[in-house]
C-alpha cells in the first residue's frame, strides 16, 4: 500500500464555529481572515486551509508567508505532525508522507502541490511567480509590503479556487483595519472571529487555562486573547482624542473662495502627503477644518504640485503653506515657492496641539475632516487613518516609527499647520505665506 493510499486528513474543524465558517468558505479570489483568541486553533486551521487549496490546485505551487523563517521549523511544522491524544494517530500528516527543504523553505507532500514558504522580514523577495493561493500565519507581525506582495502573487490562470487567507491574533491592526475590519472594506474581505471560549476540546483538557491568561491581562487584551477581536496593544494611540465618527464628517463645508487655503505638507517620498485645509470661525474660536488631501505612493514635489494645481487652478485669496524642515531643501515645485521653518517643532508640541483642537479638556471640538462618498476613496481618508492609527510608544515622547510602515506622514503634515497656527500656549505665530501670481 502506497503513502497516497494511507492519506487519512483526521482533523476537522468544531462544528457551529468560525473555524467551519472559514475552513468552508470556497469564495472565489476572496482574502479571509480567522482571528482568534490564544487556544482558539488559528494555526490548525489555517494547515487545514492550506492543505486544501494545495488539493483542490494541484500540482500548482501556493505560498505560506511567515513571520520569519524559524517560524516554520518552530511552529508550523510540528502542528503538522501532531497526533491526537486518544489514538496516537497525526492530524494532518506523517514524517513519511511530506519533505521539507530548510535552505529552499519548501514543503512537497503527497496530496497536493508544493507549498513555498517565504518570510515577511524579507518582503521584497515574496515577489515572484503566479500561485494559486496564498496562506499568511500571524498577519499582525508582518508589514503591509509584505501582505501586499502576497496577495499580488495569487494569480495564476489555472488556479481551481484562488483565495488568500490569514489567521492570526490581531493584537495590532495596523494595515489590517482597512482590509478586515473597516465598514467600508472590499467586499471580497472577510473576517471569522472566534473566542478561546469556543474551543471544547482545548478545554476539556485544560478547564483552567482561560483563567490563567485572564489572571495576567487588561481588559483590551482579554478582548484580544480570548475573544479574538481586533485591537491596537502596542503602544498608546499618538491621537486618542480622535473620533472618526465624530471628527470625519460630510457637514464640513467646501472651501471657501473668499479665504486663504492652507497646504500643509509631509515631504516623505514614499508617499507624500499634503493636507489642504482653512482657518474658520466656529461657534467656539477659530476651528481647524480639512477640506481634501493628496497622497502619492512614490511622488516628488514637483509631482504632488500638479495635483495640487489640478484641484486648485486658481485661488485668488492666496496659500498658506506649513511644512516640515525638510522642504528647505525643495525650494522650487513647479510654480509653488515654499517657506518652511528651519526646525520642526517638537513632536510632543505638535501631538498636543492636534489633540487640543480634536477636543479639549471641556469637551470642545475646533478641528473638522471633510469626508464625502465613497468613503474609501475620499482624499481626505489617510489623513483619519493616520490619526487613527499613530501610536507613541510607552515612555517616549515620539510617534512610533516600524520600518516600511508610512501611517504616520498625513498626521504629521496635519501637526505642522496646527502646532504653528493653534500653538498650545503663547501667541500664534506668523504663517510662511507662498502666492501663486497666476491666483492673484
Amino acid at each position: 500500500m502506497s503513502a497516497t493510499d494511507q492519506l487519512v486528513i483526521r482533523w476537522a474543524p468544531i462544528p457551529g464555529t468560525a473555524q467551519e465558517q472559514f475552513f468552508d468558505d470556497d469564495t472565489p479570489d476572496a482574502a479571509l481572515l480567522f482571528a482568534g483568541g490564544w487556544g482558539s486553533g488559528k494555526t490548525m486551521t489555517l494547515w487545514g486551509k492550506a492543505l486544501k487549496l494545495s488539493a483542490i490546485n494541484a500540482p500548482l505551487p501556493i505560498i505560506y508567508c511567515v513571520p520569519q523563517y524559524d517560524h516554520v521549523e518552530h511552529t508550523l511544522l510540528p502542528k503538522l505532525e501532531e497526533c491526537d491524544p486518544q489514538t496516537g494517530e497525526p492530524w494532518f500528516l506523517r514524517s513519511d508522507q511530506f519533505t521539507y527543504s530548510p535552505g529552499k523553505h519548501e514543503l512537497h507532500w503527497i496530496g497536493g502541490g508544493p507549498i513555498w514558504f517565504k518570510s515577511a522580514e524579507h518582503a521584497e523577495a515574496i515577489a515572484g511567480p503566479n500561485v494559486a493561493a496564498a496562506r499568511v500565519d500571524e498577519p499582525a507581525l508582518i508589514s503591509s509590503r509584505a501582505w501586499r506582495n502576497t496577495v499580488a502573487r495569487v494569480r495564476h490562470a489555472g488556479a481551481r479556487l484562488r483565495q488568500t487567507c490569514a489567521a492570526g491574533t490581531t493584537d495590532d491592526l495596523s494595515w489590517m483595519d482597512d482590509f478586515f475590519f473597516s465598514a467600508d472594506r472590499p467586499d471580497r474581505y472577510r473576517r471569522y472571529e472566534m473566542a478561546t471560549t469556543q474551543n471544547t476540546e482545548l478545554l476539556a483538557a485544560d478547564p483552567g487555562y482561560i483563567e490563567r491568561i485572564m489572571e495576567n491581562a487588561t481588559e483590551a487584551e482579554i478582548q484580544t486573547f480570548i475573544f479574538g477581536k481586533g485591537a491596537w496593544l502596542d503602544g498608546q494611540p499618538a491621537y486618542p482624542t480622535f473620533d472618526e465618527r465624530l471628527h470625519w464628517t460630510p457637514a464640513v463645508p467646501a472651501p471657501d473662495r473668499r479665504a486663504p487655503l492652507v497646504l500643509t505638507c509631509d515631504f516623505n517620498v514614499a508617499p507624500m502627503c499634503w493636507v489642504i485645509g482653512q482657518r474658520r470661525i466656529g461657534p467656539q474660536g477659530p476651528e481647524a477644518h480639512v477640506l481634501d488631501g493628496i497622497t502619492q505612493p512614490v511622488a516628488t514635489t514637483d509631482s504632488a504640485c500638479e495635483e495640487f494645481l489640478q484641484k486648485f487652478p486658481t485661488w485668488p485669496t492666496g496659500i498658506q503653506i506649513y511644512g516640515d524642515c525638510n522642504g528647505r531643501n525643495r525650494r522650487a515645485a513647479g510654480p509653488v515657492t515654499l517657506c518652511v521653518p528651519r526646525q520642526n517643532p517638537p513632536v510632543a508640541h505638535r501631538l498636543s496641539a492636534v489633540n487640543r483642537l480634536l477636543k479639549n479638556a471641556r469637551g470642545v471640538t475646533r478641528l473638522w475632516v471633510r469626508k464625502w462618498e465613497p468613503a474609501r476613496a475620499c482624499p481626505t481618508r489617510p489623513l483619519v487613518r493616520s490619526l487613527q492609527r499613530t501610536k507613541v510608544p510607552p515612555g517616549k515622547q515620539d510617534v512610533e516609527k516600524k520600518p516600511g510602515e508610512t501611517i504616520t506622514h498625513a498626521g504629521e503634515a496635519l501637526g505642522y499647520w496646527i502646532a504653528r497656527a493653534f500653538p498650545t500656549v503663547g501667541a500664534e505665530h506668523t504663517v510662511a505665506l507662498a502666492r501663486i501670481e497666476q491666483f492673484l
